[in-house]
């Protein structure tokens, strides 16, 4: 399961619990709440993502932006997983999206 899968099935109050985690020690915390297990290097993604604000993508994200997706499927938010989601290209003819929920931009 990919990093972004292990969090897909959040409730709306934990999602927002997530986003305002500070540290490690507030992600020790809400990990033992949710039941979900990291590895290590998960983990350290994770903390990367409290530090930036960037989720790293999921596999389904990098085949998408390779061309391998957005055919038939909807695109979801890893960040709030909601569907309704704008895709659009920019100059350099990459597919960009914008979670029109939150407001998240991949």
């Amino acid at each position: 399961m990919t990093l972004t899968g292990k969090f897909k099935n959040l409730t709306p109050g934990q999602r927002e619990k997530f986003n305002t985690l500070k540290d490690s020690a507030g992600l020790d915390a809400f990990l033992t709440e949710t039941g979900i297990e990291l590895t290590c290097e998960e983990k350290a993604q994770t903390l990367e993502y409290i530090a930036s604000g960037k989720l790293p993508l999921a596999d389904e994200e990098l085949e998408n932006v390779a061309g391998g997706g957005c055919g038939g499927e909807p695109v979801t938010c890893t960040k709030c997983g909601s569907t309704n989601v704008r895709r659009t290209t920019n100059p350099h003819d990459f597919n960009t999206f914008r979670c029109m929920s939150c407001g998240r931009s991949w």
